[in-house]
């Protein structure tokens, strides 16, 4: 057992004015996808997780100060928070290789779940019906789709046999798995499980790596990109398959993170240009500074809502 995690005693919270922005220009055009998802999968680049506290106010989030996070050198990305206290995420070793690793966030205690030798496992988590879920590299090369076994990576089986799949989410009932398939263009794809062969349903072109479940209906929450690199959020009905466009992420943000509030209100949180921003009233506010971390990527926010996981570039 090893311990990565930097403790730091979280500080008072630190509440910022929030600023609405209704528009914002985007970006340069993002890398292409495919370009992406080789430097992501293959290159391994060197990646850590910051966790911060969150407090909620009056119904809005209030960013606190850094409170650790898994901070060695090397690929630790892909985070998600389990109802058990902990944080699973994709750790990178020497050889170029993924294992998935859990964080004990009480004690800050890492530990690895998955010890596969020549084989990588990507994109921890906990699916809906309780079994530990991930995208599965054989040796060999990256042609990987998504695993489901017990919490111990013990009686491991795939969930589906299309590929190469980099991304997934699963729906409430298990019966359906919406994934990002590699190729050209990427694309996303809805299978039906419960049929033999499993039935798969190209939904649209140029996904986003951001899958959420969210709330007790079918949906599953994505992005789709346009020309310049701008991804919309849209929610994906499991069961028809049917696409409802909801809103553009800030400049050309691909990441997210969804909130299921006490009421069974949903909301978003996302960054841009140094900044923390949630989806409030109709339009982004912007809620924290987090301008000493370069190169930020994916969100995670704790089942609590207490604590958030951003990573960033080491």
């Amino acid at each position: 057992m090893k311990t990565w995690l930097s403790l730091i005693p979280i500080a008072a919270l630190v509440a910022c004015n929030p600023a609405p922005i209704d528009a914002i220009e985007p970006d340069a055009p993002a890398t292409n996808e495919t370009e992406a998802a080789a430097e992501e999968e293959a290159g391994l680049p060197g990646t850590d997780i910051h966790l911060f506290a969150l407090d909620w106010t009056s119904g809005a989030p209030v960013l606190g100060a850094s409170s650790g996070g898994v901070t060695r050198p090397g690929y630790d990305n892909q985070p998600f928070f389990t109802t058990d206290g902990g944080l699973l995420y994709t750790a990178g070793d020497d050889n170029g290789e993924t294992d998935i690793w859990r964080l004990d966030l009480a004690s800050g205690e890492t530990s690895p779940i998955t010890e596969t030798p020549d084989e990588s496992e990507y994109s921890p988590r906990i699916a809906p019906d309780g079994r530990l879920s991930y995208i599965y590299q054989p040796p060999g090369g990256y042609a990987g789709n998504a695993y489901l076994a017990n919490p111990d990576n013990t009686e491991r089986e795939p969930a589906e046999t299309l590929a190469p799949v980099g991304y997934y989410g699963f729906s409430g009932d298990m019966s359906k798995v919406a994934v990002f398939h590699l190729g050209e263009p990427m694309t996303l794809q809805l299978i039906d499980r419960t049929t033999t062969p499993e039935t798969v349903t190209h939904i649209a072109d140029n996904p986003g790596r951001s899958f959420f479940r969210a709330g007790r209906g079918p949906a599953l929450y994505v992005t789709l990109a346009d020309e310049a690199g701008v991804h919309t959020v849209h929610a994906l009905n499991t069961q028809t398959g049917e696409l409802r466009e909801m809103f553009a992420l800030p400049g050309t943000s691909q990441d997210f993170a969804v909130a299921v509030m006490p009421d069974d209100r949903i909301t978003f949180l996302t960054t841009h240009e140094g900044q923390l921003y949630w989806r409030a009233y109709g339009g982004w506010e912007r809620i924290g500074a987090i301008d000493w971390l370069s190169g930020v990527t994916r969100l995670a926010l704790s089942p609590d809502l207490t604590t958030l996981a951003i990573v960033a570039e080491e």
